[in-house]
């Protein structure tokens, strides 16, 4: 059984490109080593991202990079759920992340200023800044993880009728 290509594993996929692959190994590295948001939010907004895209290889997909945090089974299953806005699990800094990056997922040019001041309120300017760029990469590494799992299926298909003959 092979592992599903997802963020988490894309590296592995994109590593014949070398050096451009390399340096994108080491952003998505850094993100999870960062100071600015608590550890583990940045794996909720993967996660919203995974549930908006309604994408289950990516909401089963375990990030070893995402950290330690307690918590984090019932986190990511109200995530999962769509239930962390309304759950008392999540703290308002949490929630408001949350919004931001379903807002992000939705339209960047749609994000009220008013979200945006919720996570600075929380985070400051850092950690909104952080969140941007995180989520950039987050989505960007998702839609390219289902890009190259489509093409893998495609081409699969194409052997398979390619054999009937």
């Amino acid at each position: 059984m092979t592992i599903p290509i997802t963020s988490v594993t894309l590296d592995q996929s994109l590593s014949r490109a070398g050096p451009a692959a390399a340096s994108f190994a080491r952003l998505w590295t850094s993100l999870w080593a960062q100071d600015q948001l608590p550890q583990g939010l940045l794996e909720l907004c993967r996660l919203t991202f995974a549930r908006l895209h309604r994408d289950q290889d990516e909401l089963a997909a375990s990030n070893p990079l995402a950290g330690e945090r307690p918590d984090m089974d019932v986190l990511s299953r109200l995530v999962a759920e769509d239930k962390a806005h309304d759950s008392p699990a999540f703290t308002d800094g949490e929630k408001a992340v949350l919004l931001f990056a379903e807002y992000y997922w939705t339209d960047t040019q749609s994000i009220p200023d008013e979200v945006a001041d919720r996570v600075k309120a929380h985070f400051g300017d850092p950690g909104l800044v952080l969140l941007i760029e995180a989520l950039g990469c987050i989505d960007g590494r998702i839609r390219t993880a289902r890009c190259l799992r489509d093409m893998a299926a495609s081409r699969s298909k194409m052997e398979e009728v390619a054999h009937v003959e």
